[in-house]
């Protein structure tokens, strides 16, 4: 069993950054194709979770052996063109344009995929992990969440590195989002009036993202990882 927390970019996803388990990468990839088949975005609202965060806006209350919580889940609403379908639209599937109706046949009809739409929340795909092999579930917990902890917690390091900053709810918060921020504003990145007050807000992440465009790291997505750290002279 090879269980280690990643972060996840495909062409066809936006939102939120992808945190997610190694076991789980692949079916992230095959959601991927899906979506450039059928010319989509995955919008993405929620992927790993640590365990006893409030999760707002839930569709349905997490469950105690949630997928999410291994990250092997994503919560996303779909994005075709300048049109977000969010749950209230998904939930009503013959209602959908045939190209999310095409999508969504494609997760079902995958041998591990699984819409939840089948348990009414539309919004969510995982691999059932949690069904179908209770005791796995079981292992990869505290290690996903030990990981987590290290990459949202200050002081803490998660596989002997420093944690990825991104934005989170609650957001992040310490010396160094303070640092990264001023790194940011002394190359002339415009924080708003939160400035360096070490929390990894909205301004932060859309300053990093921009960061990250004009000095062609890839991939651009808002998370300061080792190259992002790097560029910043940190």
């Amino acid at each position: 069993m090879a269980t280690e927390l990643k972060t996840f970019t495909g062409s066809q996803f936006i939102g939120k950054p992808v945190l997610a388990d190694i076991e789980f990468i692949p079916h992230l990839e095959k959601i991927n194709d899906f979506a450039a088949t059928n010319g989509l975005k995955i919008f993405v609202t929620s992927s790993a979770r640590p365990w006893g965060v409030p999760v707002g806006g839930a569709i349905v209350p997490p469950g105690k052996m949630s997928n999410h919580l291994i990250g092997h889940a994503i919560d996303m609403n779909i994005q075709i063109g300048g049109t977000l379908y969010t749950s209230r639209q998904l939930g009503n599937f013959n209602s959908l344009p045939s190209s999310i109706q095409a999508f969504f046949t494609a997760i079902r009809n995958h041998p591990v995929l699984h819409w939840g739409a089948d348990f009414n929340d539309p919004v969510h795909i995982d691999d059932r992990l949690n069904i179908n092999d209770p005791n796995i579930w079981k292992d990869k917990f505290p290690i996903i969440q030990s990981e987590l902890t290290g990459l949202t917690q200050p002081g803490i390091r998660a596989v002997n590195s420093p944690r990825l900053l991104f934005l989170t709810t609650p957001l992040m918060q310490g010396d160094d989002v303070k640092a990264v921020q001023e790194k940011l504003i002394a190359r002339g990145f415009d924080l708003g009036t939160s400035r360096a007050d070490g929390f990894f807000g909205q301004a932060t992440a859309n300053a990093v993202i921009k960061f990250q465009d004009q000095e062609d790291l890839d991939p651009v997505d808002g998370i300061v990882g080792d190259k992002t750290r790097k560029a910043l002279g940190l």
